[in-house]
């Protein structure tokens, strides 16, 4: 078999199968390839818990309602200690920091990976049925010299079934995993550090009378086996995670196998003085934890993605979730440069921006895993007292990291895409930060939308308009605007229109947006009743302001109503020129939005009023 795509993808798993379907969603041509068949695959299925943000994303993608029509609803609960209930402690910290970041998701969905692999493979097959392989493996590749201007520099071997096969591609992505063959044949360096920490988790369907089994995921306080997680997951199953004790962790590094047996009955003691009786086990896993993040993640036409560029312990449930940031983050990059809307150097921003966080999330894993495993973290080692306690320290760790572990103050450092602005434009807003979410509603139906759901990732940047409260409306820079994006000078028209799509947020409710405005709205038009989502971003209601809000929800650039060609300064970095044979009206004339008359592009009608008239002479 020869076959020739855009983008060829190692590995099955869900960093994998979201890269492949957002990039199918914007047209390119994928083929994913997996080692093991989907019914063995199942069995490798061992992340479950996906965090607020990535909610967020996945629900930009049209996914989240297949996974919360099967997922478990999950708020965090508090600690428990010799079976007593400590306020204000464990994941209910970072459930109310959920609450806190203006998210609509302000839960845990607690999905075994194997569901949400289902779910993503049904879509992807609904795209191009041809996209999957399984039982494919990936033996080697051969990246062409760039010089000699080949489409598909990149040829991979693949052995399926005992049968050589031959992919040309222009990409290929490695996400198959912490022991990656396609970062080894990259030659792309991966040092990891080894804890000595051993842990168990397991999956089943079990009896109890832990408090609230059925509603909560709790840390129970063990002295024996650390802290101990506690989660209810689909399908009626629990996961039970501990750290397995030092007698048995020496046993085992001397070859001693911990079966399944062991397992169960060392979690029964690992929840004393609570109950447990496991009535099946479906899985149980054992390993060691490692900590590691890849040199790079583009080296040799290779891209790398989830655990092939960074590995953790699951202690705070961050693999998957971290997955399933770089697959989002990759996609629309490498998907716009492929369908040529974004330059290169926006591809090029998904090493830099997921790598800086990989480090963040190994830093912050090296000390959670050891304060979870009833170690004093390396870092702290000499500078902590001797009663130390390990169990409050991981409260506070909690605590101070609980934003960044539930997502939502993930935040990316200035570069082409992450622009500063003056703070007086959006004084709650960051550039690189993920814009917060708010309510609207659209005109005459007072039925509320939140504003990412008119947000759906497609891989174009969204332009928000806010023009202000409605007793306020800055009319002379909502025409500057206009005659602006009017312009051949306009951004819309110099760049890929395609890779642009605009909002309206209108600070209270009118009968009809054009007549308060004097120019017809930017893309469909929303009302903020109470000017609730201007105060979230700190706009000004008598000035407005202008987001440029990138794919997926993090906030590029801010710009003043009235300065809209610093907006177009701020993409003449990011898009590319659209062409010539595609320029819409490129002799300079068009249909004005706010009027019925044709007329040349920059000239307003000024119908009787004074404040047109001057403008007219701008």
């Amino acid at each position: 078999m020869s076959k020739t795509v855009d983008v060829l993808i190692v590995g099955g798993g869900p960093t994998g199968l979201i890269t492949a379907y957002n990039l199918l969603k914007a047209g390119i041509s994928v083929h994913l390839v997996e080692r093991n068949s989907n019914s063995v695959q199942a069995l490798y299925g061992r992340a479950f818990l996906i965090w607020p943000r990535s909610l967020e994303l996945l629900d930009q993608l049209g996914i989240y309602d297949e996974m919360s029509d099967i997922g478990f609803i999950l708020r965090g609960g508090p600690n428990y200690r010799n079976g007593k209930k400590l306020e204000g402690t464990g994941l209910t910290i970072i459930t109310e920091q959920a609450i806190l970041g203006n998210t609509f998701f302000a839960h845990l969905l607690g999905l075994r990976q194997k569901y949400l692999e289902d779910i993503l493979r049904s879509l992807i097959r609904k795209l191009d049925a041809s996209a999957l392989s399984a039982s494919t493996n990936f033996v080697d590749y051969y990246h062409a010299n760039n010089d000699d201007g080949a489409q598909h520099p990149i040829t991979v071997r693949l052995n399926k079934h005992g049968s050589t096969e031959y992919i040309k591609c222009k990409h290929l992505i490695g996400a198959d995993g912490a022991r990656s063959t396609v970062r080894n044949k990259a030659n792309i360096n991966f040092s990891v550090i080894s804890s000595g920490q051993i842990w168990v988790r397991l999956d089943g369907v079990v009896k109890t009378d832990v408090p609230d089994a059925r509603e909560y995921t709790t840390f129970l306080e063990s002295p024996t086996h650390g802290t101990v997680l506690w989660a209810p997951i689909d399908h009626g199953r629990t996961r039970i995670g501990y750290v397995l004790p030092a007698a048995l962790s020496e046993a085992y590094d001397k070859g001693k196998e911990i079966t399944a047996e062991i397992a169960m009955e060392e979690a029964k003691k690992a929840l004393a003085p609570f109950y447990l009786e496991f009535e099946t086990l479906d899985w149980y896993t054992v390993y060691s934890i490692n900590q590691g993040v890849a040199e790079t993640y583009l080296k040799n036409g290779a891209i790398l993605a989830g655990d092939a560029c960074h590995t953790h312990s699951s202690g705070m449930a961050q693999g998957m979730n971290a997955g399933i940031h770089d697959a989002i983050n990759l996609s629309w990059k490498l998907g716009g440069y492929l369908q040529g809307w974004y330059t290169r150097d926006v591809f090029l921003t998904y090493d830099s921006e997921r790598r800086a966080f990989a480090q963040q999330l190994i830093d912050l894993d090296i000390e959670t895993a050891s304060l979870m495993s009833g170690v004093i973290p390396p870092h702290l080692k000499d500078k902590v007292p001797e009663d130390f306690d390990t169990k409050e320290a991981l409260n506070e760790c909690f605590k101070r990291s609980a934003g960044f572990t539930v997502g939502l103050a993930i935040n990316y450092s200035a570069n082409i895409l992450n622009r500063g602005f003056s703070d007086t434009l959006a004084t709650k807003c960051q550039a690189g930060h993920r814009l917060m979410d708010a309510m609207l509603e659209p005109p005459g139906a007072r039925a509320p939308r939140r504003l990412y759901d008119l947000m759906p990732n497609t891989g174009q940047f969204y332009i928000i308009v806010c023009v202000g409260a409605r007793d306020s409306i800055p009319k002379r820079s909502l025409r500057i605007l206009d005659m602006y994006l009017s312009g051949p000078q306009s951004f819309t028209r110099r760049l890929h229109s395609a890779a642009f799509a605009f909002l309206t947020i209108i600070s209270g409710h009118v009968n009809q947006a054009w007549e308060l405005l004097g120019v017809e709205p930017w893309g469909h038009v929303y009302y903020d009743p109470q000017g609730a989502a201007y105060n979230t971003w700190g706009i000004d209601l008598a000035k407005g302001a202008i987001l440029a809000v990138r794919p997926d929800g993090i906030l590029g650039h801010v710009v003043s109503v009235d300065a809209p060609e610093q907006l177009g300064a701020y993409f003449d970095g990011i898009v590319l020129p659209r062409k010539a044979d595609s320029a819409a009206d490129i002799d300079g004339t068009e249909v004005i939005r706010n009027g019925s008359a044709n007329l040349p592009v920059g000239e307003i009608s000024v119908q009787n009023e004074p404040e047109r008239m001057v403008l007219a002479k701008l």
